[in-house]
C-alpha cells in the first residue's frame, strides 16, 4: 500500500481497527511483519505493559517550539534521536529508533501528551532508524517512510537484521528474521499531514547518507528534521552514500532557511549543522580526490581537514578515505560498490 498524500489517508481510529488495517500490515511485507490480529496485539500489550512500566524513567524532552520535542539518543546504547510532533488529536515520531528505544518511548510518551502515537517516520532504513517499527505498529501507530527507505531495505535486508541480532539483545528477542518494512510509502514529495493546528512536510532531496533519505520540514515554525543526511558530530558512516550528491542535497537543505536543525545524532542546533557537515564533505572529497589524481593509494594518503571541519572529523579518518576514494576511482556511488556495513 502506498500514500501519495495526507487525503489518502483514513481517519484513524477505522483505519486501526478495520479489517482493511489488518491487510496493510500482512500484505506490506508478509515474510517479515507478525500477522497478529488486532484483537491479540492489544492483549499482549496490555499484559507487557505492567513490567515495562515499572522500567519507566523520566523522558529527557528538549521543547523546541509548541507541540514540538526533540528527544536526545542514548550513544551507548546506539540509539538515534527522536522528534515528537503534536497534531490536534495524535502524535507524529520521527524514527523508530532500536526496538529497546521503541519500547522506552512507546511508555514514556504520555509525559509529553496523552495523545496516541498515530505515525513513526523512518527517515532512512539504517538499523538504529528503522529496527523497532514492529514495536510501533503493534501500539497501534502506522509506520511510513520515502520509497527509497524500502528500496535500501530490499538490497540489505535481512543480513543486517540477522547480523545485529546476534550482537543486540533487543533486536534478537523479537525472534524476526527480517527487518520489518514501513507499512506505508510515498514516491511523490512532498507528502504533506496537516490539520487546524500544523502542517508536516515530507521531503526526499536526493541521495544523501543513503538513497532514501527524509527530511521533515515544519514550515510554520521553520524547524528541520535532517536523520542522518546531517548529524552533529562526527557520527556519520559513509558506505552507503552518494558522496558527490550528498552535499548537493544539504544545499537544498538550507535553501529551507530553517531557524531549528534537529539532526539524528548529536545535539539540536541551527543550520549550522547543515553547513558543518556539507562542509566536511566537500573538503574531504576534495583532498581525497586531489591524492588519487596524483596517483596515491589511501594507505599513501595523508589528509588534514581544515579547521572549520573539526567538529565532523572523526579521530581516525582512515575508512572514510578509503571510501571516497572508491567512489572517485569507481565512478559511481559508494552505495552502489559492494560492501559489508560496518
Amino acid at each position: 500500500m502506498q500514500i501519495e498524500s495526507a487525503s489518502s489517508v483514513p481517519p484513524p481510529f477505522n483505519f486501526l481497527l478495520s479489517k482493511g488495517w489488518e491487510a496493510v500490515i500482512q500484505s506490506r511485507n508478509p515474510r517479515s511483519i507478525l500477522r497478529i490480529p488486532t484483537p491479540a496485539v492489544i492483549l499482549l500489550f496490555a499484559l507487557a505493559t505492567p513490567l515495562l512500566s515499572a522500567q519507566t524513567t523520566h523522558l529527557d524532552a528538549q521543547k523546541i517550539a509548541s507541540g514540538v520535542w526533540f528527544l536526545p539518543g542514548d550513544a551507548s546504547k546506539g540509539y538515534c534521536n527522536n522528534i515528537v510532533i503534536e497534531m490536534k488529536d495524535y502524535l507524529i515520531v520521527i524514527d523508530a529508533n532500536y526496538p529497546g528505544r521503541a519500547r522506552e518511548l512507546i511508555h514514556q510518551m504520555h509525559q509529553l501528551s496523552p495523545k496516541p502515537v498515530r505515525f513513526v517516520f523512518d527517515t532512512h532504513a539504517h538499523r538504529d532508524h528503522s529496527y523497532g517499527n514492529i514495536l510501533w505498529t503493534e501500539a497501534g501507530a502506522t509506520t511510513f517512510a520515502y520509497q527509497g527507505v524500502d528500496d535500501e531495505m530490499d538490497r540489505y535486508e535481512p543480513t543486517r537484521w540477522q547480523t545485529t541480532a546476534v550482537e543486540r539483545e533487543d533486536v534478537r528477542a523479537l525472534n524476526l528474521t527480517d527487518a520489518p518494512r514501513p507499512q506505508l510509502v510515498f514516491h511523490k514529495s512532498p507528502f504533506i499531514l496537516r490539520d487546524s493546528t500544523r502542517e508536516v512536510q515530507f521531503y526526499f532531496l536526493g541521495w544523501a547518507h543513503t538513497r532514501g533519505d527524509g527530511f521533515v520540514w515544519l514550515p510554520k515554525e521553520r524547524i528541520l528534521c535532517t536523520g542522518d543526511a546531517a548529524v552533529n558530530g562526527p557520527r556519520n558512516k559513509l558506505w552507503d552514500a552518494n558522496l558527490a550528491s550528498w552535499p548537493k542535497v544539504l544545499d537544498k537543505a538550507l535553501a529551507f532557511s530553517p531557524l531549528h536543525v534537529l539532526p539524528g545524532h548529536g545535539t539540536a542546533g541551527g543550520p549550522e549543522i547543515l553547513i558543518g557537515q556539507r562542509d566536511f564533505l566537500l573538503d574531504l572529497y576534495a583532498a581525497v580526490k586531489q591524492q588519487a589524481d596524483a596517483a596515491k593509494t589511501p594507505a599513501q594518503m595523508t589528509v588534514a581537514l581544515p579547521a572549520h571541519d573539526q567538529n565532523w572529523t572523526p579521530k581516525d579518518l582512515t575508512q572514510d578515505v578509503a571510501i571516497t576514494y572508491t567512489e572517485i576511482t569507481q565512478h559511481k556511488p559508494a552505495g552502489d560498490i559492494p560492501h559489508v556495513w560496518k
